[in-house]
């Protein structure tokens, strides 16, 4: 999820808005490889910031390469994925791995910590009930409770914080019960070291419970709305309408942070913010309950970003003493029609008050 950064702070001058959005890997599908990585950096090179979900130590390497050959135009916080591990030991040998990584302070790329995977994503989400298309099947579980606590505690203990993927309603419960665990023994842990990503099928109950132990959770509109009417097949009409349910999230008094699940869903902050405030998919308008305002989008994009990755002192608004990172449009966003919001990109991209990018003639 990406230059999430935290609260809107509101409009800068016309056409000048501060924005963001998160890369996140293909949870449960695939993570880019080293080979890939140019393609990612291409991707969101109109971004001020991401935090990309599903980083390999190799990826993460081809990372700090394009760093120091200057190819590097988009602030990158990235979660080191431990995607495919089933034990605590294979946790502790891929933190070994990362070691030198830990007292990094480079302001353009850094660890954010490590990446789990709980349950499958659109095709082995584990939910509650039966799947739509089939009834003896209600997705998947990767990781025995007793085992993931342990792996979240080797994370932890070395002082990185954890983001895990939960996508099914039976997945948030679970991931739930683990980090409670956690936090009782871990009682001094910093605020928002552990993370929900997704919350796809959360219901009142268990984002009531999140906001208690201190959760915080990410969402990513573009995923429900490029898969849709994949999901339709697999779980029905009735929770394809509840997944991310930002309004709810936001009520109960969440600290959310929004994205792309790119390359799953399409990468593009307003593309994001369109999507949450409509709740529109390829399918129609599913779930319009759960719809937040364009400036709570906004939000979730910048300042409640920002909070996430714990750089509100940093980023997230134009304001004295932050670093100067903002998106420029040529058009006020907040007054574009909504197909026209929908597919807006910035002209050009500042970091550090120095501009990066200007988008390719005839895309704007």
């Amino acid at each position: 999820m990406a230059d999430q950064a935290g609260a809107f702070d509101g409009r800068q001058e016309r056409g000048a808005v501060e924005g963001g959005d998160a890369v996140q890997g293909a949870d449960g599908v695939g993570v880019a490889r080293p080979s890939s990585v140019s393609a990612v950096i291409s991707a969101v090179s109109r971004s001020r910031a991401v935090r990309d979900c599903a980083v390999t130590p190799d990826d993460y390497a081809a990372l700090l390469a394009a760093r120091e050959a200057g190819a590097l135009s988009t602030r990158v916080r990235s979660l080191i994925s431990a995607l495919g591990l089933t034990s605590a030991a294979q946790v502790e040998e891929l933190l070994d791995a990362m070691a030198d990584w830990r007292h990094g302070c480079d302001p353009w790329l850094s660890v954010w910590g490590v990446k789990f995977g709980l349950d499958g994503g659109l095709e082995a989400g584990a939910t509650e009930e039966p799947y739509a298309c089939d009834h003896t099947f209600a997705g998947t579980l990767t990781w025995e409770p007793d085992a993931l606590v342990e792996a979240v505690e080797a994370v932890v203990r070395r002082g990185w914080r954890v983001g895990t993927h939960a996508y099914g309603d039976r997945a948030v419960r679970v991931l739930l019960d683990v980090y409670e665990r956690v936090l009782e023994r871990h009682p001094g842990l910093p605020a928002g070291t552990l993370v929900m990503e997704h919350g796809g099928l959360a219901g009142p109950e268990q984002r009531a419970r999140a906001v208690a132990l201190g959760i915080p959770v990410t969402l990513q509109q573009p995923l429900l709305h490029d898969t849709a009417e994949v999901e339709l097949g697999f779980w029905g009409p009735e929770r394809v309408a509840r997944l991310f349910p930002a309004r709810g999230w936001l009520d109960q008094g969440a600290l959310v942070a929004a994205g792309s699940d790119f390359p799953v869903g399409r990468f593009g902050a307003m593309r994001s913010v369109w999507g949450m405030t409509t709740r529109q998919t390829v399918i129609g308008v599913q779930g319009p309950e759960h719809a937040i305002s364009y400036d709570e989008a906004v939000a979730l994009h910048t300042t409640q970003a920002a909070r996430l990755l714990g750089e509100e002192h940093l980023r997230g608004s134009l304001t004295p003493g932050r670093l100067a990172d903002l998106t420029i449009w040529d058009r006020d966003p907040v007054h574009c029609p909504a197909d026209a919001l929908r597919d807006l990109d910035p002209t050009h991209t500042l970091i550090g008050g120095r501009p990066v990018t200007a988008a390719p003639a005839g895309t704007r």
